[in-house]
């Protein structure tokens, strides 16, 4: 616009002429000052993004220890098997693994291709004692991150942050399982 323009039979001097804000009435209503910055962020949103990625890390680590745990069977089992076709007694072999004579000597049956090692007793006894403690502390490590995975749904399904069917996504479970793990979490109950 051109400086002292006439519009509607009165002049401007270097103004912009405001926008009528129409509400339906035929009168001109005044334009209310809105803010057109960047919006603050959701703290409900900001939390449930949160509890997503927290169920996301928990999900894998969960995954990891599963993974070394089946490997670390694997191997305990392959240890006994070998200890059992070196003469090792199966009740010396079942006091340090920790598991049953009758599971022991299931164990060793399973492996029947396997040649003398020419270990020493002794050495069978350690290596498989080793490896029961390393997979005791891995089940320890698992279980504890599935009683935190419970506990961060059921504190996340009380506030309703995320519905099942989310939490479902993001924790590798169903929803029907949530609801059945997180009755009874976090309400004062034993």
């Amino acid at each position: 616009m051109e400086e002292g323009a006439v519009v509607a039979g009165r002049q401007t001097d270097k103004r912009v002429l405001p926008l009528s804000g129409g509400n339906g009435t035929g009168k001109a209503a005044p334009r209310a000052y809105r803010y057109r910055g960047p919006a603050k962020p959701d703290p409900a949103a900001a939390r449930a993004r949160e509890v997503l990625a927290l169920l996301a890390g928990q999900r894998k680590t969960i995954a990891l220890r599963s993974s070394r745990i089946r490997a670390l069977v694997n191997e305990l089992h392959d240890r006994i098997g070998q200890a059992v076709c070196d003469g090792v007694k199966v009740a010396a072999v079942a006091q340090v693994s920790g598991m049953p004579p009758a599971a022991v000597r299931t164990s060793a049956r399973t492996r029947d291709d396997l040649y003398p090692s020419g270990q020493t007793p002794p050495e069978h006894l350690c290596l498989i004692e080793a490896l029961a403690a390393e997979l005791r502390a891995v089940e320890s490590a698992r279980n504890s991150v599935e009683q935190k995975r419970t506990e961060v749904l059921a504190l996340a399904r009380k506030s309703r942050l995320l519905d099942d069917y989310q939490l479902a996504c993001a924790s590798g479970l169903k929803h029907e399982e949530i609801r059945k793990m997180t009755r009874g979490v976090g309400c004062g109950a034993a």
